[in-house]
């Protein structure tokens, strides 16, 4: 009977540890799905809601480090400002528990006229907020804001 025990403990206990990891992959894609419908409606508040008060941010736009709930309204707020109608389109993303690779592409203006950017971010979750987020693109040369 012991032998049968420890079998059905361990089942269970792989069970409970493959639920958990499926939920974490699963609230972790709904951060990342409503990131980016939130900023395709440049709805700053949504976007702002999903970073943790302490959140880092890191980007080669800007000049130092950004934290929190302010850095997140900053970064968006300053893009909706400057292209009022920047969109980003998902081209892959890879999601690892409360890890998320995503690659997109921005796009502003009219095919032609404005301008296309391929981008690779990389989150950390924590407690389903935005802990972390790391943006990498080429500035062309830009300086940082």
């Amino acid at each position: 009977m012991a032998g049968k025990q420890w079998i059905a403990v361990a089942v269970a206990a792989c069970l409970s540890a493959c639920a958990a990891e499926q939920t974490t992959a699963a609230s972790s894609k709904a951060v990342l799905e409503t990131r980016f419908a939130a900023f395709n409606r440049h709805d700053l508040d949504a976007i702002v809601a999903l970073y943790a008060p302490d959140a880092v941010l890191i980007s080669p736009g800007f000049c130092a480090d950004r934290s929190g709930s302010e850095g997140a309204r900053r970064t968006y707020g300053e893009l909706f400002q400057a292209f009022p109608d920047i969109t980003d389109e998902v081209t892959a993303s890879v999601i690892d528990d409360d890890h998320i690779a995503v690659q997109f592409i921005a796009r502003a203006g009219k095919p032609g006229a404005g301008f296309s950017v391929r981008i690779a971010n990389f989150l950390t979750l924590e407690h389903g907020l935005i802990k972390r987020d790391v943006t990498y693109f080429d500035p062309k040369g830009r300086p940082c804001g």
